[in-house]
């Protein structure tokens, strides 16, 4: 690849936070000095350079998420120290990070614009799977900021060393929606009648580090991202009917992701390259971030989830040199001052997650799409609309396949120490679905309690920003929160992140348009209950 921009802007916000204005310059060469690319080589280093976004990393995990949306979740137990529903600097970290993902995509939009229409046409394909992979990190963005920067950002390399045209203006969130929903609708009418020419099918496969030049797995990709979309917008009002007629259109199509085996997700092939996860097991084992939650323990305790020892070990300590291992899982009481669990922890009674299955395995998937997470939709759709026997079917679907995705997960293990060595049967998972009994919840809101939990127990800390998004969309689960009675900023969870300092910085005039929704109290558009 002979030309990937790695720039640290897309608004001269994001890279005067950390550059003065005389640094600009020597940051960012002279284009006429840098060689030239190509569509497909452009296209694959949009796609890895937010890789760390997706695969399971250290950035993300231990900057991002330990403090802000795995906490916030109960994805994991955490010490009720002070401050700590204030998300600080990390909202900043994935800030920045995204905006040198869109500057990325803009290259791509310029290459491609640099084209004869001729080639334009021949390569569509790149710009429609571009975009639905950018879509679904917007979504992301969105759902933690609110309104955000689009439109006008990362045109950083087109307009140079005008550094006013540089700084983006905030895009209102409910129209950014309606913009990718539009456009996504229209990807997917056009994936189905795509063809590709030899050229750029090979060339496409090669470059493509998600679904390898698949175009099934790409529509399926495009429909599901649509269904999570429109089930987060499903009771806006200005969105209700939207929603129920376009997920009935997608459920009719057929392609979506309805099976582990087409799962979306940024693999792990070599640990050759810098595309692994070999520093996961700091994210998670240092300072104690892979603690396991007592909501959760508690719930596959009481009903003998076959997952459990998938997803955590019991809690153990060494005593003269000798592993004491706890009579039975017990997850960090979130209601505890923090000394008591301070206790717990260094007494060795609080279970972890698997280092094997999880912190320890170098061959995690980074999770974009899974199908466990697209019957839960489609359990909460059918639900929604009364169709509690639909609705079960897919619940019920969803926790087998949540039972075979994380075993799976063990399957290229490394670390086999805390591997368990048997796998559940199909009597044991029935015997777990039987006991949720989703037959028993007679009405659409008692349904939607189960369907939250689960969703709670299969995202947990892989899908840690589709688990709050789902939490503060659903008021669901109902998880307890002791009070940080010691901060006069927020004393319980956020609903949302606050803008980095940069942005009133250096962009104070779009920043004023927003700055009053600035806050950890203000809402996104789809939290209406």
């Amino acid at each position: 690849m002979k030309k990937l921009l790695y720039i640290s802007l897309t608004t001269a916000a994001v890279f005067f936070s950390s550059c003065s204005k005389d640094d600009f310059a020597d940051a960012y060469p002279n284009p006429s000095t840098v060689e030239t690319t190509n569509v497909s080589k452009q296209f694959a280093g949009f796609m890895k350079i937010n890789y760390e976004d997706v695969i399971p990393s250290y950035w993300n995990y231990y900057t991002v998420l330990k403090s802000t949306s795995l906490s916030y979740t109960q994805a994991h137990g955490f010490v009720n120290s002070s401050g700590r529903y204030v998300s600080g600097a990390a909202p900043t970290n994935r800030w920045d990070r995204f905006y040198k993902f869109i500057v990325q995509y803009r290259e791509l939009e310029k290459v491609m614009a640099a084209l004869p229409a001729a080639k334009q046409a021949e390569n569509r394909i790149y710009t429609i799977t571009s975009t639905i992979y950018l879509y679904d990190h917007t979504q992301k963005m969105i759902d933690n900021f609110g309104d955000i920067p689009f439109s006008k950002s990362g045109f950083i390399s087109v307009v140079g060393t005008n550094y006013a045209a540089a700084l983006a203006k905030y895009d209102n969130q409910t129209e950014l929606y309606t913009m990718m929903l539009d456009q996504l609708k229209a990807f997917s009418a056009e994936l189905n009648s795509i063809t590709l020419s030899s050229d750029v099918e090979l060339d496409f496969k090669n470059q493509d580090l998600i679904n390898k030049g698949d175009l099934v797995s790409w529509k399926n990709y495009c429909n599901s991202l649509r269904l999570r979309m429109l089930n987060r917008v499903s009771a806006v009002p200005a969105f209700a009917t939207r929603a129920n007629t376009e997920m009935a259109e997608i459920i009719a199509s057929g392609q979506i992701v309805d099976e582990n085996i087409e799962n979306i997700a940024f693999r792990v092939y070599t640990q050759d390259s810098d595309l692994d996860t070999s520093g996961f097991i700091n994210a998670l084992e240092d300072d104690l971030n892979n603690l396991a939650p007592k909501p959760m323990i508690d719930h596959m305790n009481a009903n003998n989830d076959p997952r459990k020892p998938w997803l955590f070990e019991k809690g153990s300590r060494v005593v003269n040199n000798v592993t004491i291992v706890a009579p039975t899982y017990e997850g960090l009481d979130p209601t505890l001052a923090s000394g008591a669990q301070t206790q717990l922890i260094t007494d060795g009674k609080i279970a972890v997650y698997n280092r094997s299955v999880l912190s320890r395995n170098k061959w995690l998937p980074g999770t974009l799409i899974n199908a466990p997470e697209i019957n839960l939709i489609l359990a909460e759709y059918y639900s929604r609309n009364g169709n509690a026997a639909t609705a079960e079917t897919h619940f019920k679907k969803a926790i087998r396949q949540s039972v075979e995705y994380y075993v799976r997960l063990g399957d290229k293990a490394d670390v086999l120490n805390w591997k368990p060595t048997v796998e559940p049967t199909s009597a044991e998972i029935e015997d777990y679905i039987t006991a949720i009994n989703f037959a028993g919840a007679t009405t659409p809101a008692a349904q939607l309690e189960l369907i939250a939990f689960q969703k709670y127990i299969h995202y947990n800390i892989m899908q840690a920003d589709e688990s709050w998004a789902e939490q503060r969309r659903l008021k669901l689960p109902a998880l307890p929160f002791r009070e940080d009675e010691t901060s006069s900023i927020r004393k319980t969870p956020p609903t949302r992140w606050t803008y980095p300092t940069s942005e009133s910085v250096y962009n104070p005039d779009n920043y004023n348009a927003v700055k009053a929704n600035d806050n950890l109290s203000t809402k996104i558009f789809w939290d209406v209950k």
